[in-house]
């Protein structure tokens, strides 16, 4: 899914009694099926810039669309109704059972009770609930469920778009990283278009695929991937925003599958003395990598080779790999499993066991180098 789902054009908002707008001209562009993340410092008009596509907030100056209509063409029912909302307080009504707090909007809309609670059961898998959790009240679900009880409700009449105000605020970090995952898996599977505010940076680099920075006053200083974003600051105010550890926030980002491997220490298990030799001289290691048909079978130190032997690696015996990657694995989790496991050197493997090269250190700079 493409194009501009949700446009900012010239959008301003000033309060009563206030010395400077609340947001300043603001032209912003949110794409169909993206996570776009809001993030700024107090008082930079993230929340009121959410507030002003639901109409929740009405803008001073300034058009809105969404898919190219103007949200002031739209009644407040109708435009609300194709947005789902979920803040950090959640907002579940007590009095209801969570199927009932699900059943929210589908009620509104006149659903039969068939195909209310078809759905109900849907959100429910979606968002990792189970099914006996459906006839309790909210006092009796922990934080972390009740977030994931109000994405479903959000979602109940499958809205395209989905607007979510410091979502996981309210967890511990635990929680929230398990919620961060959860959302990131349920966008790969409904590709709603999402607007997230944060205050986070961390979090705002793991779920965007784009993320708008703004100053006080609702000034866009940048918006851009998260890579771009890191590697690239627009400005003072940016690299400052997001902080000095940028190369070490994008190693979150980038994977070993976009990393150029390298041979690596590994050889096929029929490999000559001659060979061995070659690979240690090489790599400058005291061990060797085994492969059999093509799959990682572990390692043996040089000291347990018998490089007289017709085929040295036939009668080693082998340990398993510790310093193992999938292409999948991040660069921070490559990184950190090189310092732990203590070498220098980590070994890709694919699903299914087949050799596909190593990661070093050097390896990982030039990755973030291109």
């Amino acid at each position: 899914m493409t194009g501009t789902a949700i446009e900012l054009r010239g959008v301003t908002k000033s309060f009563p009694g206030a010395e400077r707008p609340a947001v300043a001209p603001l032209d912003l562009r949110m794409n169909a099926g993206e996570i776009t993340v809001l993030i700024g410092p107090s008082g930079c008009g993230k929340t009121t810039t959410l507030r002003m596509i639901n109409r929740l907030v009405n803008p001073t100056d300034g058009v809105i669309t969404i898919d190219g209509t103007d949200i002031r063409d739209r009644s407040l029912t109708e435009l609300r109704r194709g947005i789902g909302y979920v803040i950090q307080q959640i907002g579940l009504f007590p009095h209801r059972t969570i199927a009932q707090n699900i059943a929210t909007v589908p009620k509104l809309l006149g659903w039969d009770k068939a195909r209310t609670a078809q759905r109900v059961a849907e959100l429910a898998e979606l968002v990792g609930i189970d099914p006996s959790m459906l006839k309790r009240y909210p006092t009796e679900l922990s934080g972390g469920q009740q977030q994931r009880v109000g994405v479903a409700r959000a979602l109940a009449a499958d809205p395209p778009v989905l607007l979510m105000d410091e979502p996981f605020g309210a967890v511990d970090p635990i929680v929230r990283a398990h919620l961060q995952d959860e959302l990131l898996a349920l966008q790969s599977r409904v590709h709603k278009t999402i607007v997230l505010v944060t205050h986070d940076i961390d979090e705002a680099v793991l779920l965007g695929d784009r993320v708008a920075v703004l100053n006080v006053g609702g000034v866009l200083e940048q918006i851009a991937p998260p890579d771009e974003l890191l590697a690239h600051p627009a400005n003072d105010f940016v690299a400052s925003f997001v902080g000095d550890e940028r190369g070490i926030k994008r190693l979150s980002l980038a994977t070993v599958a976009e990393l150029e491997l390298e041979p690596g220490p590994v050889l096929d298990g029929g490999a000559t003395a001659t060979e061995i030799g070659a690979v240690l001289e090489a790599s400058g290691l005291d061990w060797v990598g085994v492969t059999e048909s093509g799959r990682l079978a572990g390692w043996t130190p040089v000291d347990a080779i018998d490089l007289a032997a017709a085929s040295p690696l036939a009668g080693a015996e082998l340990q398993p790999v510790v310093a193992q990657l999938q292409p999948s694995s991040t660069l921070r989790a490559a990184l950190e499993l090189i310092l732990t496991a203590r070498s220098s050197t980590a070994l890709v493997t694919d699903a299914a066991g087949a050799y596909l090269g190593s990661v070093t250190l050097e390896t990982i700079r030039a990755g973030l180098a291109s």
